[in-house]
């Protein structure tokens, strides 16, 4: 069965389709993503944006049916005019291609491919999504930015996209935008008191028996901080689903990419994701475990498991 989401997407394609309007993709989980819709729209105004997880352009036929004017920070959806990325895992395939996995972020290669390179609020707007997406956020400005992304839902995502390239960073200033901003501020707090809770190693990987509905990004992040080198979050996400979230520091000698990719998923070396099928939380870990330990000397006293919110943690062994 369709999601709402995906429903959405279908039929934001098809009205771009009949009205003829410019189609473009970007990736909808984090800033570098959001602002590399905003510079499409600020270049093409009347453009329908529609946007992605990296799984979903890998696996709906919809998406990858389409001929898309804009692709940016997603694998490939098969039929592109332009496309700016710079994930190592995401291979060309566009008639133009922007790639290069030495750019600090797509939107970065965006603005060059949409010849926004002398246009102040796309200069600001790329610089915002080099912060976050480096994980080396410096101004407020990138701070509330990445929030309202991660506390925006997906039609709230795209309007987000419609007020940058209308208003700039005045658009953080509106009460929708705050409201988003107020609801991962939440999450932030809870993922804080969780990370608090979890035993670090040098590599740290956890097991979650629920989805808690907390930042996991921000978790291998903060667990990182503590002092883990390598860290692998697995989160159930529906039936016989699990997402993993793996985190490396970048001084370190681990990839996360390489984990991620082995499950279909992609991403950077220092932070990079997948959603895979396993009919179990423990056959999950197992698979992933199995993964990171062809690539890496990984011992039994790296894993827990989280029970509960409150974090009730098992050393298990296999």
């Amino acid at each position: 069965m369709m999601s709402y989401v995906s429903i959405y997407r279908t039929l934001q394609i098809l009205t771009a389709q009949i009205k003829k309007k410019p189609l473009a993709l970007s990736d909808a989980g984090d800033v570098d993503g959001i602002v590399s819709a905003t510079l499409f729209k600020i270049s093409k105004p009347d453009a329908e944006i529609v946007l992605a997880h990296p799984q979903d352009v890998l696996r709906s036929p919809i998406l990858r049916r389409v001929y898309w004017d804009f692709v940016a920070d997603l694998p490939c959806p098969g039929k592109a005019r332009l496309r700016a990325d710079h994930h190592v895992t995401n291979s060309p395939c566009a008639d133009e291609e922007f790639y290069d996995p030495s750019a600090p972020a797509s939107a970065f290669l965006a603005m060059k491919a949409l010849s926004l390179d002398n246009n102040p609020l796309a200069v600001t707007l790329v610089n915002l999504a080099v912060e976050t997406d480096t994980a080396n956020i410096r101004s407020q400005e990138a701070l509330l930015l990445d929030a309202a992304v991660k506390g925006a839902g997906y039609r709230g995502k795209l309007r987000l996209v419609e007020l940058l390239a209308r208003e700039g960073l005045e658009a953080l200033k509106r009460e929708e935008v705050r409201e988003w901003i107020s609801r991962h501020e939440e999450m932030r707090k809870r993922t804080e008191k969780i990370a608090e809770k979890i035993p670090v190693e040098k590599v740290t990987i956890v097991a979650f028996k629920k989805d808690l509905g907390i930042a996991y990004r921000y978790l291998t992040i903060l667990l990182e901080r503590r002092g883990a080198e390598f860290t692998l979050v697995i989160v159930p996400r529906g039936l016989f689903k699990f997402r993993l979230y793996a985190g490396a520091q970048p001084s370190s000698s681990y990839d996360a990419s390489v984990i991620a990719s082995s499950l279909g998923g992609g991403g950077h070396k220092y932070a990079a994701g997948a959603l895979f099928k396993a009919t179990s939380l423990e056959k999950a870990l197992k698979r992933v475990l199995s993964i990171a330990r062809t690539h890496y000397v990984i011992g039994d006293d790296a894993i827990y498991v989280a029970n509960e919110e409150d974090i009730k943690k098992e050393k298990i062994i296999f």
